[in-house]
This record gives C-alpha cells, structure tokens and sequence, in this order.
C-alpha cells in the first residue's frame, strides 16, 4: 500500500473508528516487539473534558523551552494527521505509512482496534525522532487505554464528568477509578477534579502517586508557578484555563522553569473544534466538540457572558450512547432556539429520536429539526437575524461536518 487513504482504509477493514476494545495485553505485546527504548520524559493527560487543550497548551509550553516534542490526540476533525505532531507540526503521509508499516510486521496474528494500530503508530514516530519529551491523550478511561502502555513522567487528569458509562461505569466514582489508571507510583498526577476528590485521593493511595490539586496553585486566575510565589495570569485564555494551568504545573513539575513571559503565548492558542469561531453566511458560527453535559455546561457558561440571550440559536446532533436528555437541559437554558439534526451512521442519532427526547422533556417541539446537517446548513441562515450566533454543539462528527461543508469552504 502506497497511499495513505489505502492504510485508512485497511486499518478499518480489522476494525471500524467506532469499536473498542479496552485491554493493555495485547496493544502492549505489539509495542514490546517494536521497541526496548522508553521515552525521555512523558506528560500523560486523561479526563473527561479539558485534556486537548490541556495537550495543545503543554505543546506551547514544550517549544518554549527548546524541546523536541510530540502531541498525541484524538480523535480527528479533519484528518488523521491531526493526530500525531513533531515539534507542533503534523506528521507527513510517507512517515504515517513507514509507522503504520512496522505496526503491521510487528503485530502478525495479533488484534488491533483502529485506536490501538494509530495509537502505536505515534509511538513508533515519537520514537524514531529521539524526541525530548512525549505529550500523549487518553482516548478513552485511563487504566485500560492503549495510550497507558507508556509511563508517564507527570500525569494529568484534567476533570471527571459523566461519559462513556458503557465502558467506564455508570457513576462517577466508577469513571474516577478507571481515569485514575495514570497514576504511577511516586509519580505526580495533576488534577482539577474536585468533584471526585475522595475517589482520587484513595486511588492514589493504593497506586503511590503524588497527588496534587490544581486548586492549591491556582487562585482567581492566577497560577502559583514558584515557591517564590511567582505567578503567572491565566484569566485571559482562550483555551479551557483549568486546563492551561495544569499543563503549566505538568512542566513544573518535570523541572522545568515556567515565567510570565509564557502569557502572551499562551492566551494566544487555540483548538479546532473547542469554542472555534467562524463567518458565514453572513452570520457568526462557533464550532465544539463538547458531547456530554459538563462540557455543554461549561461552553454554553462562557458563551452567555458575552452574547445577549436574543442572539443565542444552538445547532445540536448527537451520537446514539450520549446523554441527550441532560445535554437537552443544558442547551435549552442557554436558549429556547435550539435546532435538532440527525448524525448518519451506527452510532448516530436520528432527528426523531431527538423530537421524542426534546417533546418527553419539554412538552412542546423544538424551534427547528432537520433530517441531516446538510438540510440545516442549507434551510437554517434564512431564518437567522444578521446579528445571530450560532452555535454547533454535541459531537466531533457534527462538528466535522460542518467544517467540510461548502458554507465553511
């Protein structure tokens, strides 16, 4: 296979995006027979919300201190080169391939989900570039994800929400527990997630780890960086700032010096996809990815304090294993012009599973439905006001689709 879309394509002939299969044992049988070598210096983030920015802030932070590094996340918008970044720059076709070609020979008669063959591509590349320091992102839970092969240096757990209860637990304190897998012994893990407290300071007992709280460090927007008690601003950012502050402490805490001057740099960076703004159509479009209530909360939360409740419409499509019903709640609070839309394929929600959601909760129909995205990109800028915000919310597929449809192009 010559072309990259082949490689795509046979990686999901063993198993389609979409299946998984949690489990160390044989993602890490295959990385033991491609490598001897561990890597310099890891920053591991897992959590329910947060950990791209979190990866996308630690990279900022990794050039500034002259490192070679590599981001690893997922899932893509666009294309899986998004996935794995040298030194913030998306790896090539050809270095794609040579990787993808040694996870091939080295996995022979072995299982691998689509996650587990890209996961250890990164690796293979990360690898071959001899790189300072390797920023990787749990794709899922912690303890049994491909990404938790590699020790972590500094582990992150940016927030704990409710998500992915078919594979994690169907409450809180079961999702903890299985985010709390990067934790080492003797090693720091990072963490905003109060909210779960107890549960995470049990588990880091029974793992050894060193424990710390964001919240000790970080105080009305501002992040104790030293113990001189430097400090540096964190109330400008446009990324998520829990998750900038705890990337700030992860180089910390490798030993690294974090000063003031990283503000600037750092209030500058955004994510596709997290809180991304665009013009079309004559009217102002922001994209998330957010896809449980804790994210709809918090990105509805900052979007309030800056557009006048008259102005607020939501475009909403989810896939079939998500809370709807609680997202429902929040996206309803934020505005009563909420737009429901289909999401094809076998985890998507159709649009009249949304209307009996929407009627079951609400006792009345929905502003706007429309079968597909596309219907709703084509029928909906007729009926917005010049001055509209509009905001696409509810999962990456959604958000991907717009991106690529011919009004954003």
């Amino acid at each position: 296979m010559n072309a990259l879309a082949d490689w795509e394509r046979y990686i999901e002939t063993l198993a389609p995006p979409n299946h998984i299969e949690l489990g160390l044992e044989r993602v890490g049988q295959v990385w033991n027979t491609l490598t001897q070598a561990a890597p310099k210096q890891v920053i591991t983030v897992a959590g329910t919300n947060g950990k791209g920015s979190a990866v996308e802030a630690a990279g900022v932070l990794a050039k500034a201190q002259g490192l070679a590094y590599g981001q690893y996340t997922s899932p893509h918008i666009y294309a899986i080169q998004e996935r794995v970044r040298v030194d913030g720059t998306q790896a090539s076709d050809h270095e794609l391939i040579k990787a993808f070609e040694m996870v091939e020979s080295a996995r022979g008669s072995i299982f691998l989900t689509y996650f587990e063959f890209l996961t250890l591509a990164a690796f293979v590349i990360f690898e071959r570039r001899d790189l300072d320091l390797w920023i990787l992102e749990i794709g899922l839970g912690g303890r049994l994800d491909a990404v938790n092969i590699i020790d972590p240096s500094v582990s992150i757990i940016t927030s704990i929400g409710l998500d992915h209860q078919l594979f994690l637990g169907d409450d809180i304190e079961s999702i903890a527990r299985e985010k709390a897998g990067v934790m080492r012994k003797a090693i720091p893990t990072l963490t905003a997630a109060t909210n779960v407290r107890d549960v995470l300071e049990a588990e880091a007992l029974t793992h050894e780890a060193q424990l710390v709280w964001l919240d000790t460090a970080l105080k009305n927007g501002k992040l104790n960086i030293s113990a001189s008690g430097e400090q540096i601003d964190l109330s400008g950012m446009q990324l998520p700032r829990d998750s900038v502050a705890l990337a700030c402490l992860a180089f910390r805490y490798l030993g690294y010096t974090v000063t003031q001057g990283i503000e600037k740099s750092l209030s500058r960076v955004t994510l596709p996809g997290r809180l991304s703004r665009y013009r079309a159509s004559g009217r102002s479009w922001i994209m998330d990815v957010g896809h449980n209530p804790s994210a709809c909360k918090f990105v509805t939360g900052t979007l309030a304090q800056s557009i006048p409740e008259d102005r607020r419409v939501v475009v909403f499509g989810a896939l079939a294993d998500k809370d709807i019903r609680a997202m429902l709640l929040v996206l309803r609070a934020f505005t009563c012009r909420i737009v429901l839309v289909g999401i094809s394929g076998d985890r998507g929600l159709d649009v009249e599973s949304l209307e009996d959601s929407w009627y079951s909760l609400f006792a009345q129909t929905c502003w706007r439905s429309f079968a597909t995205l596309d219907d709703a990109l084509e029928g909906l800028p007729s009926e917005l006001n010049s001055e509209d915000q509009v905001l696409v919310i509810g999962s990456f597929l959604l958000v991907a689709d717009s991106l690529r449809h011919e009004l954003f192009n």
